[in-house]
């Protein structure tokens, strides 16, 4: 009985996402199950032997190591003058009531549960999470716990044109364009002796990453960026902006809770100390994609889990796209995106 209720549940979810690709679909793919925080890739990627033609020609995209990436502003760029767009008060009647952002705002995976203490929607709107971009160091990290996400038109193993290469260009756009100094890590934490393997990266991730900002105690806002994985049929995530093709945004919270037969329970194994701020800085971040970009990003999808969001209190987790959007719909993407951080973290109040 109980299996037969799942796989009519499959069946059904299967149905609705070939019948609505245009709505928000449930992340799928390269989430976590059981002992570790995440899971496998959405299709298992094949191994390459060392030694091999495809191993000689991408000989770095399978070392596992420290290469950063220093991204610092122009020194003439000028002082850049972001004043902050305001909700009217009549949406902000709207955002007080939790059965609207719980629908429109939020996406809850069934793993988890969104409670009305999670979101105070006065303090959320209120908090004040800009940084100081004139601290001598770098302002922004950015890494990738998944560092073997491709796109549709890409080379798999050749980070030039995967996610790693989408984390570059964002590196630069926030450099050139907004003034801040970034740190962009390009090791890979999902390949384990050259084989690819998602299970675990987020083990391996953290200490790595948690010496990175150790040493570099500038740095106030740290970015997992991601790219989706979907079932074959939703097609991808594309939005346009002034008719040029944008991979969508979504950003994603673990809230290190699961939902145990509608209770919420808590991961105590993987707690997160900075569960509010990290939902303060993604509920900010959404309504700012809202006001300037309508459509750009898919609702915020909440898991049980904690990932890679307790490292830091400014911990943005991005997914850009998915595997059936091309690598200039996520580079374009980043524009956006650069936007939307600078209207959280720099913009006059």
């Amino acid at each position: 009985m109980v299996l037969g209720v799942m796989l009519l549940t499959c069946v059904m979810l299967f149905a609705w996402t070939r019948l609505n690709p245009s709505r928000d679909a449930f992340p799928l793919f390269g989430y976590e199950s059981g002992v570790y925080e995440n899971g496998m890739a959405d299709n298992a990627l094949p191994f390459i032997p060392r030694g091999s033609a495809d191993y000689n020609r991408y000989p770095d995209a399978l070392l596992v190591g420290l290469r950063d990436m220093i991204f610092s502003p122009p020194p003439d760029l000028p002082p850049r003058e972001l004043t902050r767009t305001a909700d009217s008060p009549e949406y902000r009647e709207v955002l007080s009531d939790f059965a609207y952002i719980r629908g429109n705002i939020f996406l809850e995976d069934p793993s988890t549960i969104l409670l009305p203490e999670d979101i105070d929607v006065p303090a959320f709107l209120e908090a004040d999470l800009r940084i100081d971009p004139t601290l001598p160091g770098p302002h922004v990290l950015i890494f990738h716990t998944h560092s073997t996400e491709w796109f549709i038109d890409t080379e798999m193993y050749n980070p030039e044109t995967g996610i790693v290469a989408v984390g570059r260009y964002l590196a630069q756009i926030l450099s050139e364009q907004y003034g801040l100094e970034v740190l962009h890590h390009t090791g890979s934490f999902d390949i384990v002796d050259d084989v690819p393997n998602r299970l675990g990266s987020y083990e391996r991730m953290e200490p790595v990453i948690t010496a990175l900002l150790a040493e570099n105690p500038t740095i106030q806002l740290v970015i997992d960026l991601h790219r989706d994985g979907v079932l074959d049929g939703v097609g991808p995530f594309t939005h346009y902006i002034d008719g040029v093709p944008t991979a969508r945004l979504m950003f994603f919270n673990g809230l290190s809770r699961r939902n145990v037969n509608g209770q919420p329970v808590p991961t105590a194994w993987l707690p997160n100390p900075y569960r509010q701020e990290n939902l303060q800085f993604s509920f900010q971040a959404q309504l700012a994609a809202n006001r300037l970009f309508p459509g750009l990003n898919r609702r915020i999808y909440l898991r049980a889990y904690r990932y890679s969001l307790h490292i830091h209190p400014r911990t943005l987790f991005v997914e850009v796209g998915n595997q059936y959007n091309t690598l200039r719909e996520a580079k374009n993407a980043m524009y956006p995106l650069a936007r939307i951080i600078a209207e959280v973290v720099l913009a006059e109040r």
